[in-house]
């Protein structure tokens, strides 16, 4: 995720249910959309997150002296992602619990509206790209200053001569294995966001996979370091990506006002209990997902690969980390794609899952749709399989989830009346098309 945003490489961390397991500790019963049953008990399919209102169940603040997260059971939360088109901060700060990416200047407004929300300092895991530094370095000249100042940090492609850089990105990838960088990376970036008040480091481009090819860099005598076979799956760069985040998180809880690491975390072609993977997720203190319910703008998430996003989605907050779910479309928005991915964050959400919906490679606004005004309460347990769709109960209505190919018929449970989320009627019977949702609010 850039303040130039750009499509990354299909996230693969779905490819076996053993992921929850490895996660959670907790037990689940997996479905097959397309092959729901429809006679006989519904079952939860979801993870069994028990409803909690015990202090430490509502207030999630695992790290001394951080600003703790909400308790998002109810309703709809949202996550705003980068805030540089907003216009007005302070009229939109009691819309959401978490800014990815605040600008500084933006914060006393948003401490003085809502002091709950959660403030993050963005920069990259392993390129000079931090708000710190836009304006010091620019855009131009990037690659002639670094190699004036401090050559030995590039990291090239296996060429030896191409800097591994990021799609269009001029901002110039470094070797994170060199303390050097750490070390200027705290002093630029760590502690500045601290000592302005910051709560939380937002670091984007956490990936298992080498996906631009890193190979190696030149040491302080020009003679060339090989760290990387530049191939796409490499398990020394899945290695270095997982001991930088483990080091950080250490360095940034150790903070005198300490600061929480939130990820961009994907893997790619790497699987989810890869050992790195696992350290990772084990070692940062929420995580953010770019490819949503959306697969990155590419298309609506459908079957198996659905039901194991939620499942995803909920295992992390079993560990009390908060997942940030974050769903881009393409095309012009309309209450299908919006109440498609808002009924499917209410599938996932565990008290600790917000969600954000932007244009595509659109960060950056705020946008508010009729589903976040729609009080639906708190869930009543997990979600489960009923007439060949995936239901949820809630203290003030249903929702109801279609993610197969085929339409389905729904009956809604017993006599109440129900309206969507824009306040039209709902019939006691009606058809769910393929690969789209409901919001049903009681009346």
């Amino acid at each position: 995720m850039l303040r130039h945003p750009r499509i990354k490489r299909s996230v693969l961390l779905f490819l076996a249910l053993i992921l929850v397991f490895s996660l959670s500790g907790c037990t689940f019963l997996p479905a097959s959309p397309g092959n729901l049953s429809q006679q006989g008990t519904p079952e939860p399919v979801g993870i069994q997150v028990p409803v909690c209102r015990l202090a430490q169940c509502t207030n999630f603040n695992p790290v001394k002296g951080t600003r703790p997260f909400v308790d998002t059971s109810e309703n709809i939360h949202s996550v705003l992602v980068f805030d540089y088109r907003v216009q007005d901060p302070a009229a939109i700060a009691n819309d959401y619990d978490f800014v990815w990416g605040a600008r500084q200047e933006n914060l006393p407004l948003y401490r003085q509206v809502n002091p709950k929300l959660v403030l993050s300092y963005y920069m990259t895991i392993h390129r000079d790209d931090g708000t710190f530094t836009e304006t010091d370095l620019g855009s131009q000249g990037r690659l002639d200053y670094w190699k004036q100042v401090h050559p030995d940090w590039i990291l090239y492609k296996c060429d030896h001569t191409t800097p591994a850089l990021q799609y269009t990105d001029k901002n110039i990838p470094f070797d994170i294995t060199n303390p050097e960088v750490v070390k200027w990376q705290m002093e630029t970036y760590v502690q500045p966001a601290s000592e302005a008040g910051y709560d939380a480091l937002a670091v984007d481009n956490i990936d298992m996979e080498n996906i631009f090819g890193a190979c190696g860099h030149f040491d302080k005598h020009g003679q060339w370091v090989q760290l990387y076979t530049g191939q796409n799956t490499d398990v020394h760069w899945q290695t270095d990506q997982a001991n930088w985040v483990v080091h950080m998180q250490t360095e940034l809880h150790a903070l005198p006002h300490p600061l929480l690491l939130i990820g961009n975390f994907s893997t790619g072609a790497v699987t989810i209990n890869a050992p790195a993977s696992k350290t990772v997720l084990d070692h940062v203190d929420g995580v953010l997902d770019e490819s949503g319910f959306t697969h990155f703008g590419n298309h609506v998430l459908g079957g198996s690969d659905w039901l194991h996003m939620v499942q995803y989605i909920g295992a992390v907050q079993a560990k009390n980390k908060p997942f940030f779910v974050v769903n881009q479309v393409q095309k012009k928005l309309d209450a299908a794609d919006t109440q498609w991915i808002y009924a499917s964050y209410l599938m996932a959400n565990q008290r600790l899952a917000m969600v954000n919906i932007s244009g595509y490679k659109a960060y950056g606004y705020s946008k508010q749709f009729p589903e976040l005004h729609a009080h639906i309460g708190t869930a009543k347990g997990d979600m489960y399989e009923s007439q060949y769709v995936y239901w949820r109960d809630f203290t003030d209505g249903e929702v109801v989830a279609n993610p197969t190919n085929s339409a389905a018929q729904i009956t809604t449970p017993g006599s109440a009346a129900y309206v969507d989320p824009y306040g039209k009627s709902l019939e006691h019977s009606f058809t769910l098309p393929a690969m789209s949702a409901r919001i049903l609010l009681k009346v």
